[in-house]
């Protein structure tokens, strides 16, 4: 017994001796340059959803805390990327704390180094995060052009703490009603793998998505794998100047698997090579409200190429797409190149070939200026078939005034040859032109230009929701449909309009509500003076 009382001493006493070598680490700075410093333990400090110590807490705040199951810290052990005895990486802390913001069910999480050993060369790792309400009535609703959309229903991002999804919602817009029933894993027990199963019973028939995937969760990735089926039946319907033209029945099937591997990666870059298939086929028939015709069915089945390079510059800024949440922002290049191969074997209709690419670079100005932008380009070539092209590239400018203000402009142009006619991009209400209705100009062309003014202030609703505003000017055109009507209008459109933002700040969807009231400048028959519109969405 003595033996084991002086055992359990001396291991006290080692413990206490290793105890006062581990000092608070207040910056990385004081880390001395060295490249084996291990990790010695990883703690977790899960908030729940209200810190109700904030002034302005009360019953409601209470029961949201009570009722809400906190994140659990085996599911964020499961995203990271990093483990106890792995050397330090500070870049992998920072690329983990990235990974966890993206989770919808935490508002925000960090990722720090609480101690430092300097006998052992060891630090502990703190991973903190803070909890979105999950569980919720889900109602989004849009209201534009005398035309409401809305969908109800209940949706758990956070089941039982774990990070899975479950929803079931009914849904109305402008053209179906119908209720969907979906499940999602973010992160199947710790392995990395995705998964995603959804059914869909809408009045114009029925769709259905099962995929499973390995993605490259991070830049260091060796490989990657997916797999996809999905099937969607629904009736299209075209419009000229907001007014419907045409009905038609669509089926659409789409099987797709891919392999990839990492051919370089480093901290900060990676290259990466894909090849997979896919089966692409949709068909098209009448139906009792079909008036202009049918798009020609078509099967694009190929076998694909892809080549990826990307470059991690991250920063985390605020006000740019949202406001009072955290945004992290690639500054480095990113760019994909894919070459597929059309192929009758696989059942497409015509041997061929398609091009796509896309880049994307950000850039900061300078200090509170920031430039975003993103490029598409896709070239379809098909014996017999005219040579398809699509070239799309979206510039966003944002400048902040002072911590309450910024002003944001943002030009998106679009130009298609030889579209499908499915396919047309169309311009007016949340597309682009907020004083116009849905649907109001179509055409394989388009651009879209805006300025807009933004305040963000320190009121809060409840503590449920932030307040903002926005003064907004718009211009955009769409045009060259060779199915229009010569009645159809392509002039350039004009809009002015203000409205409230209100962001569900604590909200795993992060959805904010759009209230505006948006005047067009151009006179058009039929056009209401003033546009009433009201929508939940996820940017500002």
């Amino acid at each position: 017994m003595r033996g084991l009382t002086l055992l359990s001493a001396a291991c006290l006493l080692a413990s206490a001796v290793q105890a006062s070598d581990c000092q608070l680490l207040e910056s990385t700075d004081a880390l001395p340059e060295r490249g084996d410093i291990r990790i010695r333990s990883i703690d977790f400090d899960a908030s729940n959803v209200f810190d109700l110590d904030e002034p302005g807490t009360f019953w409601l705040h209470r029961f949201a805390n009570y009722s809400h199951i906190i994140t659990r810290d085996e599911t964020l052990r499961q995203d990271l990327l990093f483990a106890e005895g792995d050397r330090l990486s500070l870049a992998e802390l920072e690329e983990t704390e990235r990974l966890l913001r993206s989770r919808r069910y935490l508002r925000e999480a960090k990722v720090s180094i609480s101690h430092y050993c300097s006998e052992t060369h060891q630090v502990d790792v703190l991973v903190e995060s803070w909890d979105n309400w999950s569980l919720l009535p889900k109602i989004d609703f849009k209201h534009e052009g005398g035309v409401s959309q809305y969908s109800i229903g209940i949706a758990e991002d956070n089941l039982l703490g774990t990070g899975n999804q479950l929803q079931l919602d009914y849904a109305k817009d402008s053209e179906r009603t119908g209720y969907l029933l979906s499940f999602a894993s973010p992160n199947m027990f710790g392995s990395h793998w995705s998964s995603a199963l959804q059914y869909a019973d809408n009045s114009d028939g029925e769709s259905y998505l099962f995929a499973v995937e390995r993605p490259f969760y991070r830049i260091s990735s060796p490989w990657a794998m997916g797999f996809e089926v999905q099937k969607n039946k629904e009736e299209l319907r075209e419009y000229q100047r907001g007014e419907e033209s045409n009905r038609y029945d669509s089926k659409r099937h789409w099987l797709q698997s891919y392999l990839g591997f990492s051919l370089y990666a480093s901290t900060y870059s990676a290259q990466r090579l894909l090849l997979g298939f896919r089966l692409h086929d949709q068909q098209f028939a009448n139906n009792a409200d079909t008036q202009n015709g049918l798009p020609p069915d078509r099967d694009l089945s190929a076998l694909w190429l892809e080549y990826q390079w990307l470059q991690s510059d991250y920063q985390k800024l605020y006000q740019i797409n949202q406001f009072n949440r955290t945004e992290d922002i690639n500054f480095g290049w990113q760019w994909t190149l894919q070459l597929a191969r059309l192929t009758d074997w696989l059942g497409a209709d015509a041997n061929g070939w398609q091009l796509s690419s896309r880049l994307e670079k950000n850039w900061t100005i300078k200090p509170g200026s920031w430039l975003l932008t993103e490029h598409h380009i896709k070239q379809q070539w098909q014996s017999d078939e005219p040579s398809r092209s699509e070239l799309s590239s979206h510039w966003l400018l944002v400048h902040h005034l002072t911590e309450q203000s910024s002003l944001a402009a943002r030009f998106h142009l679009e130009l298609g040859r030889d579209m499908y006619r499915d396919q047309l991009r169309q311009l007016g209400g949340d597309n682009g032109m907020r004083a116009y209705p849905l649907y109001f100009q179509r055409g394989q062309k388009l651009w879209v230009a805006s300025g807009e003014y933004r305040y963000y202030t320190p009121w809060s609703i409840l503590r449920l929701f932030d307040v903002g505003f926005a003064g907004f000017v718009d211009a955009g055109r769409a045009w060259d449909d060779p199915w229009q009507s010569s009645e159809a209008s392509d002039k350039v459109l004009f809009g002015v309009g203000g409205g409230v933002r209100l962001l569900s700040k604590y909200s795993s969807r992060g959805t904010m509500v759009h209230l505006d009231l948006a005047k067009p400048l151009r006179s058009e028959p039929g056009l209401d003076s003033w546009q009433f519109r009201a929508m939940a969405k996820r940017r500002f």
